[in-house]
């Protein structure tokens, strides 16, 4: 590393410790405004500081801060491995290392879960990205010729009603439409109720969701097991922020389920709050991710290895601990939710 390299870092790990100021969109063009007669190095430390400063997370559509919680802990190690990531992939090809490091935690995931030989997993650009590929799964899982011969008719999945909006964002991509997204709630609905939705239509996939945080979502789709077998229908799990459990020795139980499942995804920006983006698609059958679209290969030019984040997270942190303390969070941020909405 130059010795320029390392004072342009320190001048940057200083200026994440500044002080950070909100302003307005219309305001940026002031702020982000710098003296043309600046000299190339204090040009560069007008800038970061700059962008550091006025660089605050958007708040969310509750008026909340983005990220579940505050946890600096992997925060700043999922900061150090984007680092070393593009330090790294300075070219078409990836890293080889990188590539071992993200088939190690896939592999270590996949143990978690209880799928067997055969199951595979890619990591992918967020969680729309990962539920598309599931569907698209899914959907050469139930009409293989697909690929060369398309589809005369249309096609729907059934999802929970609380559905991340992942789900119509790939229906829309995919060219079913979104009129063919039928939401459900699988608490209230009966085994012969989704019997006629399937007679009905043309159900090739059912995605349930896995989430404990802010309303506590958890689809329990023991009930409609034989069904899901009996018409051969896809089950995908949206666990992007319930994932969290599968790192925790303690409340892992609570993901048995997910061995039945054809796939799953997990965003791990968004469970273990590691920066953005880091989501993992799971496939029982590997070769359905191979064979619908080609997805994967020995190494994946192009593409940035973010599994690397939280492949070294998990060699320098306790996940264990780590993932069991943010679940207990998100329990008792939904325990609290819960009690405010029954005094309302």
């Amino acid at each position: 590393m130059s010795g320029s390299l390392r004072d342009k870092i320190a001048v940057l790990l200083g200026a994440f410790e500044d002080e950070k100021v909100s302003c307005s969109f219309e305001e940026y063009k002031e702020k982000l405004s710098f003296d043309s007669g600046l000299k190339n190095e204090e040009r560069f430390r007008a800038v970061v500081e700059a962008v550091c400063k006025y660089s605050i997370s958007s708040p969310d559509e509750n008026g909340e801060e983005n990220g579940m919680f505050d946890d600096e802990g992997s925060k700043e190690m999922s900061l150090i491995a984007d680092m070393i990531i593009s330090h790294l992939n300075h070219g078409y090809q990836s890293s080889p290392f990188l590539d071992f490091a993200e088939e190690q935690m896939i592999h270590k995931i996949l143990g978690y879960v209880g799928y067997g030989k055969g199951a595979s997993g890619v990591f992918l650009p967020g969680r729309s990205y990962c539920t598309l590929i599931s569907m698209i799964c899914a959907r050469h899982h139930m009409y293989p010729d697909v690929k060369e011969t398309g589809l005369d008719h249309p096609i729907q999945v059934v999802a929970s009603d609380n559905a991340c909006k992942s789900t119509d964002e790939g229906a829309l991509m995919m060219g079913i439409g979104t009129n063919n997204v039928i939401k459900v709630n699988f608490d209230i609905i009966t085994p012969r109720e989704l019997v006629d939705i399937i007679e009905k239509n043309k159900i090739f996939m059912i995605i349930s969701t896995f989430k404990i945080a802010n309303d506590g979502t958890v689809d329990t789709l023991d009930k409609f097991s034989k069904i899901i077998r009996k018409y051969k229908i896809w089950h995908h799990i949206d666990a992007c922020q319930g994932g969290t459990a599968l790192f925790s020795s303690t409340y892992r139980y609570l993901t048995d389920m997910f061995q039945d499942a054809h796939s799953i995804t997990i965003d791990f920006h968004t469970c273990l709050n590691l920066n953005q983006q880091c989501s993992l698609l799971l496939v029982k059958d590997g070769e359905q991710l191979t064979n619908c679209s080609s997805i994967t290969t020995p190494f994946q030019s192009g593409r940035k290895t973010d599994g690397f984040k939280l492949w070294l997270c998990d060699q320098l942190d306790d996940l264990d601990v780590h993932a069991t303390a943010l679940f207990e969070r998100y329990i008792e941020s939904d325990e609290e939710l819960s009690e405010t909405s029954d005094q309302s």
